[in-house]
């Protein structure tokens, strides 16, 4: 670890991109306390508690904080937008840095280390949010086990992305995942992951594990900021930020009532 990696000082974490509402400060790289909760109709009035209680509880003061890294989704749209307001007015009122995460890698991240499921040879990390009719928030992450990565230190160059954020019918997902992993024999994976909302897939994950010749585990998981804070640590160490003002949730789709509306508009003039 480089002088400058070191001295990145503390960050706070945030996450509400699903019904985990999570809270975790970490200093250099290394986790300092961390508080969950699951309550998703309560993001909008529980976050700025929980980040009061976790300062009050390691006896810091806002003014003790580096920067700030939020989950920027996809996810939850209300949600995402809570953690991405929060973040903002944090950095800009207390003058620190900002820096955006995709909660679905650091869903992968997390639930792939916290389980132990990231091993020798390839693997593949594909975490799931329930994005209701079968559709599913996704990506695909790819590790080469080499060096472990554990909870207290940053992922490196073995953990990659695939296949980027996107909204996806989980039948279609499940069947392009299969092909893209058997076209490339020397690159193919020999372990598969999905993690997070996997209740909602059952059928279409015990399909994709009959048909894939590898090793295929499903895992249940929420969302820890712990792994949010992770993965900004060696972004943070190059250089990257966000712009306060121009920062934004990655909502991936249109929001439900948006999207209606504007279906509603295009008939009308349909009709016209």
């Amino acid at each position: 670890m480089t002088e400058r990696e070191m001295k990145q000082g503390r960050c706070l974490a945030i996450d509400t991109s699903t019904s985990a509402m999570t809270v975790a400060i970490l200093e250099n790289g290394h986790l300092l306390g961390e508080i969950s909760s699951h309550a998703e109709r309560n993001h909008s009035i529980g976050l700025l508690p929980h980040i009061q209680d976790l300062l009050a509880r390691l006896g810091m003061k806002p003014r003790d904080l580096r920067f700030v890294a939020a989950g920027q989704g996809p996810g939850s749209y209300t949600g995402v937008r809570i953690a991405v307001s929060v973040a903002k007015t944090f950095a800009w009122s207390l003058g620190l840095d900002l820096i955006g995460i995709s909660s679905l890698e650091a869903m992968a991240l997390g639930g792939s280390v916290k389980n132990d499921y990231l091993t020798d040879g390839i693997t593949w990390v594909i975490p799931l949010m329930d994005g209701r009719r079968k559709q599913a928030f996704t990506a695909v992450y790819r590790y080469e086990g080499a060096t472990a990565i554990t909870a207290d230190r940053a992922p490196d160059a073995s953990w990659t992305e695939v296949l980027a954020d996107g909204i996806r019918v989980i039948g279609a997902w499940t069947e392009q995942v299969l092909t893209l992993a058997k076209s490339n024999t020397s690159e193919a994976p020999t372990h598969i992951v999905f993690v997070g909302e996997t209740a909602g897939f059952a059928t279409e994950l015990e399909r994709f594990a009959s048909e894939f010749t590898g090793q295929v585990s499903v895992i249940p998981y929420g969302i820890e900021a712990e792994y949010i804070g992770l993965l900004a640590h060696p972004r943070y160490a190059r250089g990257e930020r966000a712009d306060v003002h121009t920062f934004v949730p990655n909502y991936t789709r249109l929001p439900e009532a948006e999207a209606n509306l504007l279906s509603g508009l295009q008939t009308k003039k349909g009709e016209l």
